[in-house]
């Protein structure tokens, strides 16, 4: 059969790609400390995926590999895998892999190291989330210890992206073996550039310089990941030097951040658009007119100037702007008049308003609780009758993703993060229609979308052999769902991270992570 490569082999020392290049040339000894906003609950792909999120998956950045891996630019490349190759059907790839890895514990990475990853990942008891990028794997055979094939159920574009993943960190098959399916979460053990040296769950992770690295000594020999949740007090950490980078810094701290000539600020643009999901099992959210008076209620300009002082952008599209397979659609307007207008349209009146219960998270995403205030002024403005609960991040998730008998919400905050790049992934996620709109969402679709002509437009982007058929199904796909108004649409943040001077090779990418895996202090 005639294969397609979409990666081609990577010969070592010079052909390396420029962020393994930079560990190999690394190998200065430092110590660096990394000042969280979440905490490292977890370390093992499956049972929970690296909870919290995203410390979690940071840490996981530095001490595992993956086949392939992400950029800081979100372009994939070659990592454990140094070739891969797709087939014309889109229902297989090989694999072929990169000779003389070896695991933290001594032990060979090879083919058979890959199928016992694999095996843990597709099996949905052990990995109950991230289902969108495993279940379309059927299963993986393994010619030779250098090779892999892995066959796929149907047609599946987005195969690559799953194999840069967090979720595709390759374990050491014997750590497996000796501190079992559960244990290997306290005790991880990769291939990555760093080792763990000990882990304090929800507090401290220290990782050192693992010298057997294929890619080079890294250059920096010891990394401490530190949970502090207060913005304030990660930055006091930074400016005293008891801490050298720092995430999540707010935006209202920036300024003061910008005025100290030791520090350096470090943005990128997210790809996570935040909103209110519309809770559409409600009959007066199903009327069209309504939806499109809710978003043309709220200021999304006003939002993005004023409250996150222009480090953060309105939508054009379902998806965040540098995501893979973006379509723009249309700008969002702010229009009170039309917005009250359609709601007297719908029958809603001063004399019977339209009666909302928001609910919002407080310290989950960017600025929540102030954006949920502006959201519920200004609907209360066009005469809705709001009602705003805010709750703590601890118990938000489950609040929200309930089965419909328990949904307490008609509006409810929430952005979901592509952490594999994919817009498909985003919208897929989101707005494929739910098997069971009573039960639970299958994934993140809370508001219970349903959109046949969506579905299979989605299912066309994932499937069609010819990658413009793909790419015009997504965009046809991000068309209606913008035109349905399934959410009130709000902004999309710049992530940004801070730290000394002193130290380079910090990476804040796209998908909320800040990466030290390739850090070096002086």
């Amino acid at each position: 059969m005639k294969r397609r490569t979409l990666l081609t082999s990577i010969a070592a020392g010079a052909m390396l790609h420029p962020s393994l290049r930079a560990l190999a040339q690394g190998g200065a000894a430092s110590h660096l400390t990394y000042a969280q906003s979440t905490a490292v609950l977890t370390l093992d792909p499956a049972h929970g995926s690296f909870t919290g999120y995203p410390g979690g998956y940071e840490a996981a950045l530095c001490l595992y590999d993956r086949l392939l891996d992400f950029d800081a630019a979100m372009k994939i490349v070659p990592e454990l895998a140094e070739s891969f190759t797709m087939a014309d059907d889109l229902k297989s790839a090989t694999l072929k892999l990169r000779a003389g890895v070896t695991f933290h514990d001594g032990t060979p990475f090879d083919a058979t190291a890959v199928k016992v990853n694999f095996a843990r990942m597709m099996d949905a008891k052990r990995n109950p989330t991230n289902r969108p990028l495993w279940d379309p794997l059927e299963g993986v055979e393994t010619p030779d210890a250098a090779t892999v094939v892995i066959h796929l159920r149907a047609p599946f574009a987005q195969l690559p992206n799953t194999l840069a993943h967090g979720s595709c960190a390759i374990v050491s098959p014997a750590a497996l073996e000796k501190y079992g399916d559960t244990g290997i979460a306290q005790h991880p053990v990769g291939a990555g550039p760093f080792r763990m040296v000990s882990f304090n769950p929800g507090q401290e992770l220290v990782v050192e310089a693992f010298d057997a690295y294929w890619g080079g000594k890294p250059g920096t020999s010891r990394i401490t990941f530190r949970y502090i949740a207060e913005p304030a007090t990660r930055l006091n950490a930074l400016r005293t030097q008891a801490v050298d980078v720092i995430d999540a810094v707010p935006v209202a701290l920036v300024g003061a951040l910008k005025d100290d000539a030791a520090l350096s600020l470090l943005t990128s643009p997210g790809l996570r658009p935040i909103g209110f999901a519309l809770n559409l099992t409600r009959d007066r959210l199903k009327d069209a007119r309504v939806r499109e008076a809710l978003n043309l209620a709220v200021p999304v300009e006003l939002i993005a100037q004023k409250v996150f002082f222009g480090y953060a952008r309105a939508p054009d599209s379902p998806l965040a702007f540098n995501t893979e397979g973006y379509h723009s659609v249309s700008r969002l307007t702010f229009d009170a008049a039309r917005a009250k207008s359609l709601l007297a349209e719908a029958g809603f009146t001063a004399a019977k308003p339209l009666a909302l219960a928001l609910v919002a998270s407080n310290g989950l995403f960017p600025n929540d609780a102030a954006v949920a205030q502006v959201v519920a002024n200004a609907l209360k403005q066009v005469g809705v009758d709001v009602t705003l609960t805010q709750v703590e991040g601890g118990s938000y998730w489950d609040g929200i993703r309930q089965d419909a008998a328990g949904m307490r919400w008609d509006l409810a905050m929430f952005g979901f993060n592509p952490s594999n790049a994919s817009g498909l992934y985003a919208l897929n996620s989101l707005f494929k229609s739910n098997v069971n709109d009573a039960a639970r969402p299958d994934v993140w679709n809370i508001g219970r979308y349903r959109n046949a002509e969506v579905d299979q437009l989605l299912a066309k982007a994932g499937t069609a052999p010819d990658a413009g058929e793909r790419n015009t199904a997504l965009a046809q796909a991000q068309e209606i769902i913008w035109k349905d108004n399934p959410y009130i649409w709000l902004q999309i943040n710049e992530n940004i991270s801070a730290a000394a001077k002193t130290v380079s090779g910090v990476e804040v990418w796209p998908i909320v992570f800040t990466s030290l895996r390739h850090a070096k202090a002086g």
